[in-house]
């Protein structure tokens, strides 16, 4: 540090001299210890870069051996000098786990150097709007001029490249809405939105919500290590961050209090029948409030007195609205949904005397219906049956923002409270994830209209196909990948091994293809040209393909001859009907229906006429043995078994503490099957059914996707297909003066 020994660093209301070694706040000398001196000087050199722990314990204290608790103490002595808080931090950035970060604007102002050269009013470091967290390491924070290094930073890896070329296919997208933006006329300027890239973490953020003064805004996020779901709170107007929780299970789905004090969130430890945990916590973190099981959905009222949430009574009544007092003693039914219908996604008025919700279908289609909350009347808006992933009330309470696929891709699209057809946003981006609305009131610069914050996603699924010796053998390296630019899921081998069927939207929409099972010469089976399209499987004899498609908003059960032609349609009741297969001896195909408010299974002869029940109980994904005398199926994702001679249904006991979901198959005695633990990666099992002995094959490097089968074996060949998201990621974006 001695050559620096002239030098004087001005940051706000302080000046540092380092030749005399002493700090200045204004022209007042300040008292400061020269372990906590050095410490600053260390990090108000840095440049404005991330400096790690252990560089400053090895500097300053001379490669001594010192606890950490030492530099902690001198951090917050530090701290009270320069006048941060736990809140704010406006001088020192701690990047939890890493190390800290000057992030004051710095200005070196004086500089004897060695041929008498004076510098002045020279800066040393970027302000800190320049800084934003890019994900090019874990916990890494620096200097971003433009996004795309960074970006492609995340997917240097082999096996990730074609998600980096999706990613800069929809950078591209954004560029072109922004320069759509500037073409507006001359006369327009001053109504130009302007978008800024605001949390860019690794994987995806998602949930978004705005404080109720618009400065923060909450949203959960895997984090810089992507290990677990958590919740997260940053400032808007300066690069301030904390984790709010940081329990192993996955929290999701925050709403903050009227208040701005508290958030409420969901946590799902996969353990319950209802899905979630409801649970209430302070802003800054701390002691966490259980209130109770909910199935989904959540939002807090204005008044504060309750919350709205998506739950149900018991297995087999509907799923509805409900509000829950913020302490859980009370609670009050809103909706009754019909058969086959479910209702999610509350969002309060901003008076709180209506609330929007969506119901979906099991198909997994849906509109958005108005709640008046005096008079607990519904009023459908929306009647196009299609997805809506995300809702919010403009400011003014006239409007209804939401995402739906109704014409293409997610895309955003505004309702007029009072009625009428919804309006496409076309500046918007597409593939929109989440979406936030601050009031305009209280977001900074009002005047430009309402703040929106929106996430888009990007998922990339692929399918690895292993050589195994058979039930517990390891899983090595894979034999070969199909991974395209887009989603490759759903395997399934043909009887002989040979060939493999999947589901893939690399042409946009959502086809059948096959291809060899060395993952060679893929071709189209299927050319619907829309989504729906999925859960193929092979006939015993390889002739033919059954799956399910959605025709008119109704998913039926279809066949088609493995060379593509003699498509034909076995189902045509006004219900779901999906996940099907064939009976061992390929006169029966067997799938799921939701006739009643549950899903049951029922049979059908291959070559079309009546429907026969097979089980009454909740069940769905039958797969018949290969003698025929079994068959098994999920109820609740857990795995069952129904004797078809007896009758007998009773639940797998070795798996009644795996919820396995889609991602399952049986070949002779033996399940195979795939667990994952929260905070955990994927690992493939197998149940000996003779022996009861179960053994793990390998652990996957990604995480499974929730509706969509993912797990085949061919005995013949002893491959083993999974499928499983390779990686998911999404930053969060701000965009003021779209939504005027």
């Amino acid at each position: 540090m001695g050559q620096n020994s002239g030098r004087i660093y001005e940051f706000g209301e302080f000046r540092l001299d380092v030749a005399r070694h002493r700090l200045f706040h204004l022209k007042e000398s300040v008292p400061i210890r020269r372990k906590t001196y050095e410490i600053l000087l260390l990090l108000v050199e840095s440049g404005g870069e991330l400096v790690e722990k252990e560089k400053i314990l090895d500097q300053v204290w001379n490669n001594l051996s010192v606890e950490e608790n030492n530099l902690t103490q001198h951090i917050h002595k530090l701290r009270r000098i320069l006048g941060d808080t736990t809140k704010d931090q406006e001088y020192i950035l701690t990047v939890p786990g890493k190390g800290y970060m000057f992030i004051k604007s710095v200005q070196l102002v004086f500089d004897e150097t060695t041929d008498g050269t004076d510098v002045t009013a020279r800066p040393t470091s970027p302000p800190l709007s320049e800084y934003v967290p890019d994900g090019r390491e874990s916990g890494e924070v620096g200097p971003r001029p433009s996004p795309f290094p960074s970006l492609w930073t995340r997917f240097r890896t082999p096996t990730l490249t074609l998600v980096g070329l999706i990613l800069l296919g929809a950078l591209a997208v954004a560029v072109s809405i922004k320069v759509e933006w500037w073409r507006q006329p001359a006369g327009e300027a001053a109504n130009v939105p302007t978008l800024t890239t605001f949390v860019a973490l690794p994987g995806l953020e998602r949930h978004l919500d705005f404080s109720p003064d618009g400065r923060y805004l909450a949203f959960s996020s895997e984090g810089e290590t992507r290990d677990n779901e958590d919740i997260y709170v940053k400032m808007i107007d300066q690069d301030v961050m904390w984790r709010v929780t940081s329990h192993p299970d996955r929290d999701s789905h925050v709403a903050w209090s009227p208040d701005g004090t508290q958030l409420a969130f969901l946590r799902n430890s996969g353990q319950y029948t209802k899905q979630y945990k409801l649970m209430v916590v302070p802003i800054r973190g701390g002691v966490e409030q259980e209130i109770g099981m909910v199935w989904g959905g959540l939002d807090w009222a204005p008044d504060g007195k309750c919350l709205a949430v998506s739950d149900y009574e018991g297995l087999g009544t509907a799923t509805g609205l409900y509000l829950v007092s913020p302490d859980g003693r009370e609670r009050r039914n809103l909706t009754t949904p019909p058969v086959s219908y479910f209702d999610t996604s509350p969002r309060f008025s901003p008076d709180g005397k209506r609330l929007a919700f969506v119901r979906w279908r099991v198909n997994s289609n849906a509109d958005i219906f108005l709640l008046t909350m005096a008079t607990g009347e519904a009023r459908q808006m929306t009647f196009d049956d299609k997805r809506v992933t995300d809702l919010r009330w403009a400011s003014n309470g006239e409007e209804i923002y939401f995402v739906s696929n109704r014409k293409d891709s997610n895309r955003l699209w505004r309702l007029p409270v009072a009625g009428g057809e919804p309006v496409l946003m076309a500046l918007a981006p597409t593939d929109l994830e989440s979406i936030a609305i601050a009031r305009a009131t209280a977001a900074p610069d009002s005047s430009d209209g309402d703040l929106f914050a929106f996430t888009q996603a990007i998922t990339d699924t692929v399918i690895d196909i292993f050589t195994a010796s058979g039930a517990g053998s390891s899983l090595r390296r894979p034999k070969c990948t199909i991974n395209s630019s887009r989603g490759d899921d759903t395997p399934r081998f043909s009887p002989d091994g040979s060939k493999i069927a999947f589901v893939s939207t690399r042409t946009g929409s959502e086809e059948i293809w096959i291809a060899e099972s060395d993952c060679s010469n893929p071709s189209q089976l299927t050319r619907f040209n829309q989504l729906g399209v999925g859960s193929p499987r092979w006939s015993p004899n390889g002739e033919k393909i059954v799956f399910d498609r959605n025709v008119d908003g109704n998913t039926d059960i279809f066949t088609i001859n493995a060379n593509g032609t003699d498509l034909r349609q076995l189902t045509t009741d006004k219900a779901i009907e999906n996940m099907p297969s064939w009976s061992a001896n390929g006169e029966w195909i067997y799938f799921s229906s939701y006739k009643s408010a549950v899903s049951q299974i029922y049979r059908i002869p291959a070559r079309g006429g009546e429907v026969v029940p097979v089980s009454l109980s909740r069940g769905r994904e039958p797969i018949e043995s290969s003698d025929g005398l079994s068959l098994y199926y999920t109820n609740s994702d857990r795995l069952w078994r129904k004797d078809l001679r007896s009758g007998r249904e009773a639940m797998i006991p070795e798996l009644a503490e795996v919820p396995i979901g889609r991602y399952w198959d049986i070949s002779g005695s033996t399940i195979y099957y795939i667990s994952q633990q929260t905070g955990e990666n994927p690992i493939v099992r197998t149940l000996n059914l003779t022996n009861r002995r179960a053994e793990q094959l390998s652990e996957l490097p990604g995480s499974l996707a929730r509706w969509v089968p993912g797990l085949d074996f061919a005995p013949p060949e002893n491959l083993l297909a999974v499928g499983y998201v390779a990686n998911r990621f999404g930053d969060i974006s701000l965009v003021r003066g779209l939504l005027r």
